[in-house]
């Protein structure tokens, strides 16, 4: 297992404070093409969308939350960490359609006043709805006391994390009796079958700032050892396909304008990075080197 993360780190940093660095710069430098380009300065969130029984004219991006909120059972006054906020599409939607309490955390302070905003104005059209919070945290090292959320939810933010089985043990202690974890994010498949199909998965994990992917075997394993039971875990990569896709166009567009534009250094590596990553994690999700999954564990009563 260290060999092969060793592997799929080799195009980043290294060192945890180096990830956390990089994780930083990545959506400070990105935040404003997920605005711009992927439409998140009205729908607010920043994942990838869920197609099956999609409602015609139906946002793909909040039927990914809808879905995974049904996995985790949410309800009212359900108090839920939102771990890796992004500008908090998540957590206004379910303030706002399901009565929960929601607190985002992310590492970066520019996402943390969007969400703000984004709130605000989703309350001031909702009067009455609960407001979600949120504020700049490592989500590495939460600050809150044990037993605090009934649920704590990570939609595309674990692949982030420097420590996986930390990282799951960490949130299994901050969760109340009886609370959820709700992860759905990707996963390392099949292993790569010649060198350009490895180089294609390390553009894709090193565009999008992330330091390696667990197989959904090590997943479960890290839930077990912590102590959660595993209520349901599944693989929604064809759920998930016509998102990819539509995605990759973007990095058919976008490569070429980036890389001339980081030539004559108008751009960051971070946005060339994106654009790459944008293109790669279509076609190393259809040749099957990883793989999009939901998962939802129950800490004991």
């Amino acid at each position: 297992m260290a060999e092969t993360a060793q592997k799929e780190t080799a195009a980043i940093p290294v060192s945890e404070k180096e990830i956390k660095e990089r994780v930083h710069r990545y959506y400070q430098a990105t935040t404003e093409d997920y605005l711009r380009y992927y439409q998140t300065d009205w729908h607010h969130h920043m994942h990838y969308g869920f197609d099956r029984a999609l409602p015609k004219g139906g946002n793909p991006t909040e039927h990914m939350v809808r879905y995974l909120a049904g996995l985790a059972g949410i309800g009212k006054g359900d108090r839920i960490l939102d771990a890796g906020c992004g500008v908090g599409g998540s957590s206004i939607f379910l303030a706002r359609d399901m009565d929960a309490r929601c607190y985002g955390i992310t590492l970066v302070e520019s996402q943390a006043k969007l969400a703000m905003g984004f709130s605000a104005a989703s309350a001031a059209g909702n009067p009455g709805s609960p407001r979600a919070i949120f504020a700049v945290n490592d989500f590495h090292v939460p600050a809150f006391k044990p037993g605090t959320f009934d649920v704590v939810w990570a939609l595309e933010s674990f692949d982030h994390a420097v420590d996986k089985e930390a990282w799951v043990a960490s949130m299994f202690e901050i969760l109340k009796p009886g609370g959820r974890l709700i992860i759905a994010d990707g996963f390392r498949a099949s292993p790569p079958d010649d060198p350009a199909q490895a180089r294609e998965y390390r553009e894709f994990l090193a565009g999008w700032a992330v330091p390696h992917l667990c197989s959904q075997a090590e997943m479960e394993t890290y839930g077990a050892r912590a102590g959660f039971h595993l209520l349901h875990g599944e693989d929604i990569s064809a759920d998930v396909m016509p998102h990819a896709r539509a995605i990759f166009r973007f990095g058919l567009l976008f490569i070429p304008v980036r890389w001339l534009l980081r030539k004559l250094n108008l751009t960051s590596a971070e946005k060339l990075g994106n654009a790459y990553a944008t293109y790669f994690q279509y076609r190393t999700l259809k040749k099957g080197l990883w793989s999009y999954c939901a998962y939802c564990f129950r800490k004991p009563a």
